[in-house]
């Protein structure tokens, strides 16, 4: 051992202390007296570990303390640092880096340390100076081996100079991460379960996706860029997975409206192809699985399509013309039977994505489709009869087609909903034998004074017990009901109004109102009261008189406000805009726009 003793800096390399032992000792270089000491100038290059333990035995200073400061070299272009393998990549070399204002402190005490920090290629900020740090491109094989007299030649006011115009930030938290992890602490869960390079390369890439976009050619990148990026990503991959996922909507919602199908490279572009094709970083991590997942959750493709190294079993996606092109459809009507259904918007790109389940079931009920105009010979019943089914939604309209000449989308019902509705009525029609006195529902509905849907809905709920249906007659009009029954049970079950008496009264249209009440329980909502059957699942829906009154005492729409007001609803609309109001559920929401009452006082004439 060398003497007198040179103690070793907690924060310097062991090439670093090598080079001040062999000037503190020699009063030379260590590339010049390596050899003397015993040890193969590369070896120390690599940090072998024969070689450092030979600077062990010379400096009296531990082997495991050198090892600690020093990437180990464990095979080709791979590395041990305190404890983490990295890769050739993850470090700054063969760049020499340094923080001029540390060095000038140094020369104020007389010997230069380079820091075993300054070897990380996310090292980039001086974290005691908090300014960026320098890196010159090395000039000869042997600067490694070179202290950092010999590498920075600059002194006095010449490092000042260089301090002074270095860009002043704080180290990224990425950084202050990486040095965190590498001295035994712990960090963020997701990142934590990554390897040290798998979770700085998922947060770069990220960052970068973000800040300079998909088509960004990574080696383009400068360090201040890679720093911008770190510190972006790392905003979203220290949240884990649903950070991740946010930050890849937020690049996938850019390609929201994109003509033509932008598939997952364009969308997401250096990122997709550095985790599909990275040659420095084989498994790229579980930042792999999220994206995949995420673009087999949000882009249409076919079963078997490879993503980042894994096929999917199974379609989860259809767009449109996928859709029709494997259910055998017309794309236009199952375009128009998709926005009638509010499965897409009207203007959706033709890479909308439609959930696979949802997508076929609609192509089924296209097949199932009945006409508005058939129901009436489908139920035996009239025309009238089937408008009041659908107000009452013991049938859904379904919307289809383009729109006619009075500018209204074609309506049909599914055929399923229309046997289901003729079964469960024949299931009630239990009376048999003797059927006089017993009279149609219509004509039983005339004599009770309530529509003939009502009826409908007593039966169904099971509410009465004298029904029959005339053999050989099908459908509503083969039914046969008790008059005095049904305007007895009626008088004492059907409390207050219908749906089309409460839309009617509060100015709504039919889908306006069924929106509102599906909206129940929040505030802009409309309370339905429901009536349990009689030994029956089905319920009647009604709108108490109160229930209506508290809706219309706080809500209205511009045709009601038109009507209890005066001015018109073009004239009132106007007012409203001038005064800055707007409605508190616009139409795009509920088909309605619902204003608060409040509101409209303020354009009305005190």
């Amino acid at each position: 051992m060398l003497l007198p003793f040179l103690p070793f800096e907690a924060h310097e390399t062991p090439i670093s202390f090598g080079n001040r032992l062999s000037a503190f000792h020699a009063r030379s270089p260590l590339i010049s007296v390596a050899k003397d000491f015993g040890i193969d100038p590369l070896d120390m290059v690599w940090n072998k570990p024969e070689a450092l333990e030979r600077l062990a035995e010379v400096s009296g200073v531990s082997a495991e303390i050198l090892r600690q400061n020093a990437p180990i070299a464990l095979g080709e272009r791979e590395y041990d640092l305190r404890g983490e393998t990295v890769s050739a990549e993850f470090l700054s070399s063969p760049k020499i880096v340094y923080c001029p204002a540390c060095l000038h402190e140094d020369d104020q005490r007389g010997e230069r340390c380079a820091h075993w920090s300054w070897a990380l290629a996310v090292m980039r900020t001086c974290p005691v100076h908090e300014i960026a740090l320098q890196r010159n491109v090395t000039r000869a094989w042997n600067d490694r081996l070179q202290s950092l007299d010999h590498l920075v030649p600059e002194r006095g006011e010449a490092l000042q100079i260089i301090v002074a115009s270095a860009p002043r930030r704080v180290p990224s938290p990425l950084q202050d991460y990486v040095l965190h992890r590498l001295e035994g602490r712990e960090g963020p869960e997701w990142l934590d379960a990554q390897s040290l390079e798998q979770a700085v390369r998922a947060t770069e890439l990220l960052g970068v996706l973000l800040e300079f976009g998909a088509e960004q050619n990574l080696p383009a990148l400068a360090s201040d860029d890679w720093d911008r990026a770190g510190r972006t990503g790392y905003a979203f991959t220290a949240r884990g997975e649903a950070g991740i996922r946010e930050a890849l909507q937020q690049q996938f919602d850019r390609f929201s409206t994109s003509k033509g199908t932008p598939g997952a490279r364009k969308i997401f572009g250096c990122f997709y192809k550095a985790l599909a094709y990275s040659k420095s970083l084989k498994e790229p991590g579980d930042i792999a699985r999220i994206l995949r997942e995420f673009i087999w959750d949000r882009i249409a493709m076919p079963a078997d399509t490879k993503v980042l190294g894994k096929k999917l079993l199974e379609r989860r996606l259809h767009t449109v013309a996928s859709l029709a092109l494997e259910t055998d459809h017309d794309p236009r009507r199952l375009h128009s039977m998709l926005v009638g259904q509010n499965i897409i918007p009207e203007d959706a790109a033709s890479h909308f994505a439609i959930p696979v389940e949802i997508g076929r079931a609609v192509a089924a009920r296209v097949k199932r489709i009945v006409k508005i105009t058939k129901l009436p010979d489908a139920l035996n019943c009239t025309r009238p009869m089937v408008d009041q089914l659908c107000a009452e939604r013991l049938l859904r309209p379904i919307y289809y087609g383009t729109p006619g000449i009075n500018g209204k989308l074609q309506k049909g019902v599914d055929g399923d909903e229309v046997v289901d509705l003729t079964d469960a009525l024949s299931a009630k029609a239990t009376l048999s034998g003797d059927v006089s006195g017993l009279v149609t529902i219509a004509k039983a509905a005339e004599k009770a004074k309530i529509p003939g849907v009502c009826v409908v809905q007593l039966i169904l709920a099971g509410c009465l017990q004298s029904v029959a249906r005339i053999g050989g007659v099908p459908g509503i009009g083969g039914l046969r009901v008790c008059p005095s029954e049904v305007k007895a049970v009626a008088a004492a079950t059907l409390l207050g109004m219908t749906a089309t008496e409460t839309f009617a009264a509060l100015k709504l249209t039919r889908d306006a109102g069924w929106e509102l009440v599906d909206r129940y329980p929040e505030e802009v909502s409309l309370t339905p009261q429901k009536i349990a059957g009689v030994s029956s699942a089905f319920t009647i829906t009604r709108f108490l008189p109160e229930t209506v009154s508290a809706f219309d005492a706080r809500f209205t729409t511009l045709a009601r406000a038109a009507e209890k007001h005066g001015p018109g609803v073009k004239e009132l609309k106007v007012s409203l805009k001038k005064v800055g109001v707007k409605p508190v559920l616009p139409w795009r929401e509920v088909g309605a726009d619902i204003y608060k009452v409040s509101d409209i006082a303020k354009c009305l004439p005190s």
